[in-house]
């Protein structure tokens, strides 16, 4: 049953809205040739779907989802991108989305584009706190250092004593 839901989960396109397309075009170079990225380009991502599974992963952590978001950009990418990339991110994101997921039925619960939906609007709803973040007094350049996604998950895993001493 798992490589099933797997297969048809990878099988599906990414959709995402319109907070995703701006923390994508905010954090992620334009995915490219190698030829024209240069080591003077500052964005921390390399491919969009990174982009893509940490705004999903903030919305999780934070519990900031977009219920009923508008899903306008469609990809051209299969769910499959992330897996072949990071099977351990892919898996996830699909275990997550499952916990959200209100159902009755094994069928409602392995529905392949619902869990996909869920994800997409977590997406969304930590590509919004992201941005709402930056308009924050003081935090308008947050994430435009790679220093700033380490201090974010360790600020997330530090007890409020360890981050003291």
């Amino acid at each position: 049953m798992k490589d099933k839901l797997i297969l048809d989960v990878n099988k599906k396109k990414v959709w995402y809205g319109a907070e995703v397309l701006k923390v994508r075009d905010l954090f992620s170079r334009k995915e490219e040739k190698g030829s024209n990225i240069t080591k003077s380009d500052d964005k921390f991502f390399s491919n969009y779907w990174q982009v893509y599974a940490w705004a999903a992963i903030i919305g999780f952590i934070n519990n900031k989802r977009v219920t009923g978001a508008t899903l306008d950009n469609r990809t051209s990418f299969e769910y499959q991108v992330i897996s072949n990339a990071s099977e351990s991110i892919s898996y996830a994101l699909i275990l997550m989305a499952i916990g959200k997921i209100e159902a009755q039925t094994s069928a409602e619960i392995l529905d392949a584009r619902e869990i996909l939906t869920i994800i997409s609007e977590y997406a969304e709803g930590g590509a919004k706190h992201v941005l709402e973040l930056r308009e924050t007094p003081g935090l308008e350049s947050k994430f435009n250092y790679a220093d700033d996604y380490f201090l974010e998950i360790f600020e997330r895993v530090a007890s409020p004593k360890e981050v003291e001493a």
